[in-house]
């Protein structure tokens, strides 16, 4: 009856094994999919703010678009009541590995803040925010200097200022301070993306917004 009893345990447990790679795999299927569809939704949505910006159609939490000249940076920017919604969901809110570039939820939607917070996930394949880590290249930060930041009511020019590695203690995630960064009067966007050799650290780039001072 004991080796029975050890046998049931080991199938129960082969059993809930299986049954948890068999749905692993299913949610991997289903985010690539998604991670593929959302993919398109941007590329339609990033041609027609091109063609024609007056006329582009903000969707719902979406408070600008952000590209950085001949990088993979180019994508729209939501904003939540909190910093967990867009973490995991895409664009229009449904669930996404890859979750969304978004924008801290205490930052003024209009990016009037002297400094705005902007979060992006550390994707491979050129995804979301993985180019930041090549700005540690002295001459790749030298070579893409510029970007621009679209919102509801106008267009910027960005300006590139730097690449920096900070610790996730640093006062620019509790109290949005660019204290130690030497920013001045001037409006500043600050890209965050999680850094691959270490969690206490983030990797951030420095942006000058040069048409609000």
């Amino acid at each position: 009856m004991a080796c029975r009893g050890v046998g049931s345990v080991l199938e129960l447990i082969c059993f809930t094994v299986l049954l948890a790679l068999s749905l692993l795999a299913a949610y991997v299927l289903y985010d690539g999919a998604t991670v593929n569809r959302e993919a398109e939704g941007i590329a339609e949505m990033r041609q027609q703010i091109v063609d024609n910006a007056a006329e582009f159609q903000w969707r719902e939490g979406m408070v600008a678009w952000l590209s950085l000249d001949d990088t993979h940076i180019d994508y729209p920017v939501m904003q939540a009541q909190d910093n967990k919604w867009y973490l995991s969901r895409d664009y229009l809110g449904r669930p996404a590995l890859t979750g969304s570039i978004f924008l801290d939820y205490r930052n003024s939607a209009d990016f009037s803040d002297g400094l705005s917070l902007i979060y992006g996930h550390r994707m491979s394949g050129d995804l979301m925010f993985s180019d930041i880590a090549k700005f540690a290249d002295a001459d790749y930060l030298a070579k893409h200097r510029t970007g621009h930041l679209k919102t509801r009511t106008g267009e910027f020019a960005l300006e590139v200022v730097d690449y920096l590695v900070v610790s996730v203690k640093n006062k620019l995630y509790s109290e949005l301070s660019g204290e130690g960064f030497d920013l001045g009067s001037e409006k500043f966007i600050v890209l965050s993306t999680c850094d691959r050799e270490d969690r206490g650290k983030r990797d951030v780039l420095i942006l000058r917004n040069k048409n609000m001072t």
